[in-house]
């Protein structure tokens, strides 16, 4: 692997494990529903650009309603659900919880599309779940103020983004990725506008927020998306795949750079058994003890 290829999956989950930091800054002031709705609509317009040639716009045309599907549930409510979960919940936390997308993919996408798992990927699975037990035990207080709600929207906003992977293999598989990410976001950006326009915040939100609004909308979103695919085309999806490793770590970093947050031994050991199950289910652990 070159060293720009190494830098660029840096810079990329540098990028999207500070989506977590400024969601936790920029929510509470904004709201979820409008924040998400921004970040969204802005990112898909950052994108337009992909619509200039021809069969872009005719892909656009023929797919609308899938995409459409594919950015309200896989993208929308899965955002909306982290930012309402990062009013309780850390940014490294939230970050953590985040990191078991690729189990709960393997799950919804072995149970809908009856994709056959190897036998790594069961235990990949089994140790994935055990991850996020050890991640939420002693946590899941459903109490006013408690975090049990703010955990189970992670989850669910897990189970989203697994709806989302399968949704894509199922119907937009002739389209090229980065023409779907951009029209599922301006899609789903549409979609919520009408519902941001009634949750809007009774004062402006300052400047700090808005800097984060616009870093989750411009950088990580847009340009994550056009970093991601293009170490996709340079390195092979399963070195792209890997990120999935370093978000976390990047999540807990900045949380505790930036936001003093607190870093626990649960928390280490959460994510230790969740990236091992993760490694298992993505084929990257095995691929490596191949190769050696």
């Amino acid at each position: 692997m070159r060293i720009a290829d190494v830098l660029l999956l840096l810079t990329l989950a540098a990028i999207w494990g500070a989506s977590f930091l400024f969601m936790r800054v920029a929510t509470p002031e904004f709201g979820p529903i409008p924040l998400v709705a921004f970040r969204m609509g802005i990112a898909g317009l950052a994108l337009t650009p992909v619509f200039f040639g021809r069969e872009a716009r005719a892909l656009l045309r023929e797919h609308w309603w899938q995409l459409l599907v594919s950015g309200v549930v896989g993208s929308a409510i899965s955002f909306i659900l982290l930012s309402w979960a990062s009013l309780t919940l850390s940014a490294g936390f939230t970050s953590l919880m985040n990191s078991s997308v690729p189990v709960f993919s393997a799950l919804i996408a072995a149970l809908w599309l009856g994709e056959r798992l190897r036998p790594a990927q069961f235990v990949g699975l089994a140790l994935g779940i055990l991850g996020v037990l050890i991640l939420v035990w002693g946590k899941l207080e459903f109490h006013q103020n408690g975090r049990g709600w703010p955990i189970v929207a992670c989850v669910i906003s897990c189970l989203c983004y697994g709806f989302g992977a399968s949704w894509m293999k199922r119907h937009l598989q002739g389209v090229r990725p980065l023409v779907a990410s951009s029209g599922s976001l301006l899609g789903a950006g549409l979609v919520l506008l009408p519902f941001a326009l009634t949750k809007l915040p009774g004062s402006s939100p300052g400047m700090t927020s808005w800097f984060s609004a616009i870093a989750l909308a411009l950088v990580c979103t847009a340009l994550a998306f056009v970093l991601f695919f293009k170490l996709i085309q340079r390195s092979g999806a399963t070195v792209a795949t890997s990120v999935t490793f370093l978000i976390p770590f990047f999540g807990i970093f900045w949380g505790w750079l930036v936001l003093d947050e607190i870093v626990t031994g649960q928390m280490i050991a959460g994510l230790a058994v969740t990236l091992l199950g993760t490694g298992l289910i993505t084929g990257i652990v095995g691929r490596r003890k191949a190769i050696s």
